[in-house]
C-alpha cells in the first residue's frame, strides 16, 4: 500500500499525529511519503521520510506571540495565493507518487488534490471555524464564522471520510472549534498520541524522584508565539522552585534533547523524551494546543492553560479543558509569580486530580491510530473511483 500524507505546516501537533499514523503504516511495510511546510517539513524529514515542501500559508502573530486577526485578514489575499501555490504542488507531487490512498491532516489542497486525481481520500481534523464561540458580542465577527464555517465543512466534505482526532460529546475538546461545520461524513476516533515509552535520562530520573510537587512546563506553537512564554516559564521556575520542581521544553524541533540546568530547572530546547514526563509530573503547564491538551487527559495529569493571545482554536480548547474540571485557564497577560503559585497549588487538589483520572479512563479506551490505518487499508482495497 501507498499512502501519501499532507500536514498543516504551522504547529508541530499536526505532524506528531500523522507520525504516529506512519509508524503504524510503517509496520505493515506501507510506502510512505509526506508534504508539509516550514519547520514542520524539517521535523518530518529528521524522522526519516521523505516530505515535499510546500509554501508556507498561515496567519500573522505579533512579537510577544498574540494572534493579529487584522493583519491577517489584510494578509488573506498573499495567503490564498500560497494556499493556490500548495494545491499545484500537490497534484505534481500525488501524481508521481501514485499512492493508493490520500490523508491529509488539516492541509485542504492536499485533500482537494487527492480528490480531483480520484484517489480514495481521507481528512483528520480538530478545527474549521474561525472564532472560538458562537456567543460572541461582535456581530460580524459571528456572521463570517457562520459562513467560513459552512464553506470549509463543504469542501472538507468532499473527501471519503473525516476523521475526529477528538473524544465524543459531552467530552469534546475543540467542539468550538467544530461548532456549525455541519460535515455529515465524520467521526470520533479518540485522541491520536504516541504510545511509545521513552527511556529516562539523568534528569528526568531526577525529577521523578523530587519531593515536590513536580511541574512539567510544556512550550509549543508556532515560532513566534514561544519566546514571550518561554521568557515566563524560565523566569517564574526561578522564582517557584522553593516549592515545585520543574522541566521546561522551548518547544523548538531544532533545539538541544539534553537536558541543562537553567534558574534551577531543567530545560530542554526539544524535548524528545515527553512522554517521560507527561507519566511522571503532578502538573501540566502548556499552551492550549490540542495534541498537548490530549497527552496531558491521556496521562490523567491536570493542567495550567495558557493559550495563544487572541488565538481562536486555543480559547475553545482551553475553555473546554476547563469547563471538563481538568484545567484552569489563564491569560498570557495575566501571568505574575502569585497566581501561577496559587493556580498550581489549585490544581494539585483532589477535585482536579480526580477529574484528570476519570476522563483519562474514558479517553484510554480508544485507539484512533488503529482505526484511521483500517480505513486507509480499506480504501486501498477500494481504488480509484471518481468523485461523489
Amino acid at each position: 500500500m501507498k499512502v501519501y500524507i499532507g500536514c498543516f505546516g504551522s504547529g508541530l501537533g499536526h505532524a506528531a499525529r500523522m507520525l504516529e499514523v506512519a509508524k503504524e503504516l510503517d509496520r505493515k511495510e506501507a510506502k510512505l511519503e509526506f508534504s508539509s511546510s516550514g519547520e514542520v517539513a524539517s521535523l518530518i524529514s529528521r524522522k526519516g521520510y521523505r516530505c515535499n515542501r510546500l509554501p508556507l500559508a498561515d496567519v500573522s502573530y505579533s512579537e510577544d506571540g498574540e494572534f493579529q486577526v487584522k493583519e491577517t485578514l489584510l494578509d488573506t489575499p498573499s495567503i490564498l495565493t500560497r494556499t493556490n501555490e500548495q494545491l499545484v504542488s500537490e497534484l505534481t507531487n500525488i501524481g508521481k507518487f501514485a499512492p493508493d490512498v490520500v490523508l491529509s491532516d488539516s492541509a485542504l489542497p492536499t485533500a482537494l488534490a487527492g480528490k480531483i486525481l480520484r484517489i480514495p481520500t481521507f481528512t483528520v481534523l480538530n478545527q474549521l471555524n474561525l472564532t472560538s464561540s458562537h456567543g460572541r458580542k461582535n456581530a460580524f465577527s459571528r456572521l463570517f464564522s457562520v459562513g467560513m464555517t459552512a464553506g470549509m465543512g463543504k469542501l472538507w466534505e468532499l473527501t471519503d471520510y473525516v476523521f475526529l482526532p477528538d473524544l465524543p460529546p459531552p467530552y469534546t475538546i475543540s467542539e468550538k472549534n467544530l461548532w456549525g461545520s455541519g460535515v455529515e461524513n465524520a467521526r470520533y476516533v479518540g485522541f491520536l498520541f504516541s504510545q511509545e515509552k521513552s527511556v529516562p535520562d539523568e534528569a528526568a530520573r531526577e525529577f521523578a524522584a523530587d519531593k515536590r510537587p513536580k511541574v512539567f512546563w510544556q512550550v509549543s506553537g508556532p515560532p513566534k508565539t514561544r519566546k514571550a512564554f518561554l521568557e515566563k516559564a524560565l523566569k517564574y521556575s526561578a522564582s517557584m522552585s522553593d516549592e515545585f520542581a520543574f522541566v521546561i521544553t522551548g518547544g523548538d524541533p531544532s533545539g538541544a534533547t539534553t537536558a541543562e540546568r537553567v534558574g534551577g530547572s531543567w530545560y530542554y530546547g526539544w524535548c524528545n523524551i515527553a512522554d517521560v514526563y507527561f507519566r511522571s509530573c503532578d502538573v501540566v503547564v502548556s499552551r492550549a494546543g490540542h495534541g498537548t491538551i490530549a497527552q496531558s487527559i491521556m496521562s490523567s495529569k491536570p493542567m495550567l492553560i495558557v493559550p495563544i493571545p487572541k488565538q481562536p482554536e486555543q480559547e475553545g480548547n482551553a475553555d473546554k479543558a476547563s469547563q471538563l474540571g481538568v484545567s484552569i485557564t489563564m491569560h498570557q497577560g495575566d501571568l505574575a509569580v502569585e497566581s501561577v503559585r496559587a493556580s498550581l497549588r489549585s490544581l494539585l487538589r483532589e477535585s482536579h486530580r480526580a477529574r484528570a483520572e476519570e476522563l483519562g479512563k474514558i479517553a484510554r479506551k480508544y485507539d484512533a491510530r488503529s482505526t484511521i490505518v483500517a480505513a486507509l487499508e480499506e480504501g486501498s482495497r477500494r481504488g480509484r473511483r471518481g468523485p461523489r
